[in-house]
């Protein structure tokens, strides 16, 4: 079938527009995303110093940072801080989704209530507890003295100072997963329920088999999401606590950051950099390979 050239060039036009369109934050993508992870992975095979400037080191940095206990205990903690802060934020978000699904008076207010500190950026709302975690003067502190209970030293005490990072993660995402969870409640069709108590289904088992089961592809959504930035959590430790004290709250990325901007030694924290991205990308495959997500025919 012969087909007239400028019909061609009409059709190609045509075809190629929405990629035009698409190239501005494609070529944007590009800069801030993709040459930076390059020329990061390229780095973590140099060293660099003030003196020699980069040298290429091969497999070093790699083979240093798996005799260094210091990188080990840090992932120790960031494994301790995101399955603690994501395990308790998805069924803590899933018990609030729950509720506010159902016909409660002001429902709407309490949703709005709740996400409130979803509009904290991290660094400042590590300031803020830190602030209200203090020892002389704290709001948290003053509830514990009227409560009977000794006050604590929340930011400078090794064995609690993890825990006082968790919760802040959890009050502050929590809101996030319940709104996720609740938009994948309110999906899911009534039919369903009414069909199933027609069959004599308790409430245990449309909750297991009809909630759960629909719920699938959000609670995967919430897992991978929280998982990477618990992962990479930085700002709201850095600013709670510094990592500190000590090792206790240590987490990979600030021991990356003290690595390469306080040390300099830009390869070494580029390596860092690239394993804790490695492990997160593992998990997440994990997460997707073994949650069966339900499919409607």
């Amino acid at each position: 079938m012969f087909i007239h050239p400028s019909k061609a060039l009409h059709q190609t036009r045509q075809y190629l527009y929405p990629y035009l369109f698409l190239l501005p934050a494609l070529l944007v993508l590009l800069s801030i995303l993709i040459y930076p992870l390059l020329y990061c992975f390229e780095m973590s095979f140099h060293s660099y110093s003030l003196a020699r400037g980069l040298r290429f080191i091969g497999l070093r940095n790699y083979v240093e940072i798996m005799h260094d206990p210091v990188f080990w205990k840090s992932l120790r903690v960031t494994i301790i801080f995101s399955l603690s802060t994501v395990s308790i934020e998805l069924l803590l978000g899933l018990f609030l989704a729950i509720m506010l699904n159902r016909k409660l008076w002001g429902r709407n207010v309490i949703r709005g209530l709740f996400l409130l500190s979803m509009l904290v950026s991290p660094i400042v709302s590590g300031i803020m507890w830190r602030f209200m975690y203090n020892a002389d003067f704290g709001i948290i502190n003053y509830f514990f003295e009227i409560m009977g209970f000794s006050p604590q030293v929340w930011t400078g005490d090794p064995s609690i100072a993890l825990l006082s990072c968790i919760i802040v993660d959890i009050w502050q995402y929590t809101p996030f997963v319940m709104l996720l969870l609740l938009a994948g409640l309110q999906s899911i069709p009534k039919d369903f329920y009414e069909a199933a108590r027609v069959d004599g289904a308790t409430g245990v088992q449309q909750f297991k088999y009809i909630t759960l089961a629909m719920l699938k592809p959000m609670i995967l959504v919430v897992l991978l999401m929280r998982t990477m930035d618990s992962f990479k959590v930085f700002d709201m430790i850095y600013a709670l606590t510094g990592g500190g004290p000590g090792t206790s709250s240590l987490t990979t990325s600030i021991y990356a950051y003290y690595t390469g901007f306080r040390s300099f030694h830009l390869g070494y924290a580029s390596a860092i950099s690239w394993i804790l991205a490695l492990i997160t990308i593992m998990i997440c495959l994990i997460y997707i390979r073994s949650i069966e997500v339900p499919t409607i025919d």
